[in-house]
């Protein structure tokens, strides 16, 4: 019977490996594992890292933006330091002219003063050493000899009134020469206090702007970092994330701008608005004086009047732009009026000096010597301020015509191009 148990064999396997083939094909028929997807949890910690992400670009974008505001806030307040130190260094200026003058005035007075003593001095020897001779002193007193004092008076009650005269100019000498004694002595009091102020107010802004410096170098590091991480977290270069971070803050300079310009203009209306209810108030006001007047003649118009001080000719402000043109690209340094190094007042001051206009190296007292324009009437070579007020501000630039100044910015960088439009301009201009 072998053949027969070979054959059984056989069937054996030959199910035996249907069996397995079975397992294999049908999964139905047996055990099998999880299929591979993301668990439920693993679902929600992506979105958990996704949203973690958007918050970390969000955070840095703020700080980013924080940064910019603190680096304009130091650049402002070294401006400001820097317009008040321009401004001790002018008063310590006038201070030491009003001082020398009161010195040379105190001086010519008690050389008067010197003069009459003298003569009463000598006055009083004359009268000792003659007895009262009328003729020797007159001789003495006047060129015109003893025969004109005869002719005038008696000789003893002459001599009473030249010694009167005498005593009583040298008095007035002494006097006047005390008083101006001290007033120079009061004016050198103001220099000396004056030359502190313009020291303390010199040291205060070199530390302003070696803070505005330090702090500038240390938000422009952490500015890096930050724009580092943003391209970390956008997968994107460095390089990309730089360049987008420049737009965005073009972008906001821009917003910022247009607002600017949109209050100034504002505001503009507002005051053009006022003159113009000012001035048809004015004109009521006198027609009903005329008619009260009965139509009396108008006298002749006064020929001494001054008329209205005319603008600067086309040729002065060509003059005054090319020279500020010729300063583009030089640095900015603090109460520097050049010619290598500016700062604001300073290079305003000497561009329009090429015209012939005198102006002061402070913001404050450029906007007082020149002439209110509204921006809406700005042309070139007004001068544009920034800050709370004409005033007060801190910053000042050459206007050259659309919606561009010439000016001298800040620490750290030159003479330039720039949009007038910033959130601080003041609402309206000077023209000299």
């Amino acid at each position: 019977m072998p053949s027969t148990r070979a054959h059984i064999r056989f069937q054996v396997v030959i199910a035996t490996g249907t069996a397995l083939a079975l397992a294999v094909t049908l999964p139905g028929l047996t055990a099998h594992a999880d299929p591979v997807y993301p668990s439920a949890g693993q679902v929600k910690a992506a979105q958990a890292a996704v949203g973690d992400k958007a918050a970390q670009i969000s955070v840095i974008e703020g700080q980013l933006k924080a940064s910019n505001a603190r680096l304009q806030e130091v650049q402002s307040a070294a401006e400001v330091a820097a317009e008040r130190y321009n401004l001790a260094r002018e008063l310590l200026r006038q201070a030491t002219d009003a001082a020398k003058a009161a010195g040379e005035r105190a001086a010519a007075a008690q050389e008067i003063a010197d003069i009459a003593s003298n003569k009463l001095g000598q006055f009083a020897a004359a009268t000792y050493m003659q007895g009262g001779n009328l003729g020797q002193l007159e001789a003495f007193l006047s060129s015109k000899g003893p025969q004109d004092v005869l002719d005038r008076a008696a000789g003893v009650q002459l001599i009473t009134d030249i010694r009167n005269q005498v005593m009583q100019d040298a008095d007035a000498s002494s006097v006047v020469a005390g008083v101006l004694r001290r007033q120079a002595a009061q004016a050198q009091a103001q220099q000396l206090a004056a030359a502190q102020a313009a020291e303390d107010a010199r040291v205060s802004a070199q530390a302003q702007v070696d803070v505005a410096t330090a702090e500038t170098a240390r938000i422009q590091k952490q500015q890096g970092a930050m724009i580092a991480q943003l391209a970390t977290l956008r997968n994107t270069s460095v390089t990309l994330e730089r360049q987008r971070q420049a737009g965005l803050k073009a972008e906001a300079e821009r917003r910022a701008a247009a607002a600017a310009k949109a209050r100034a203009e504002a505001k503009a209306r507002t005051a053009a608005k006022a003159r113009a209810a000012a001035k048809a108030r004015a004109d009521a006001e006198a027609r009903a004086a005329r008619d009260a007047a009965n139509r009396a003649p108008a006298p002749a118009p006064d020929s001494s009047s001054s008329s209205p001080n005319p603008g600067p000719v086309s040729g002065s402000v060509s003059a005054v732009i090319a020279f500020a043109q010729a300063q583009i690209g030089k640095p900015y340094e603090w109460g520097a009026a050049g010619p290598g190094t500016w700062d604001c007042s300073g290079l305003t001051m000497v561009a329009w000096a090429q015209a012939g206009v005198s102006l002061t190296h402070y913001t404050g007292w450029q906007w007082a010597e020149t002439r209110r324009v509204p921006l809406s009437a700005l042309q070139p070579g007004d001068l544009v301020f920034y800050g709370d007020s004409g005033a007060t501000s801190h910053h000042v630039g050459l206007y050259v015509g659309g919606g561009q100044m010439i000016e001298a910015p800040e620490t750290g960088k030159n003479v330039r191009y720039a949009s007038i439009w910033r959130i601080d301009i003041v609402s309206e201009a000077g023209r000299p």
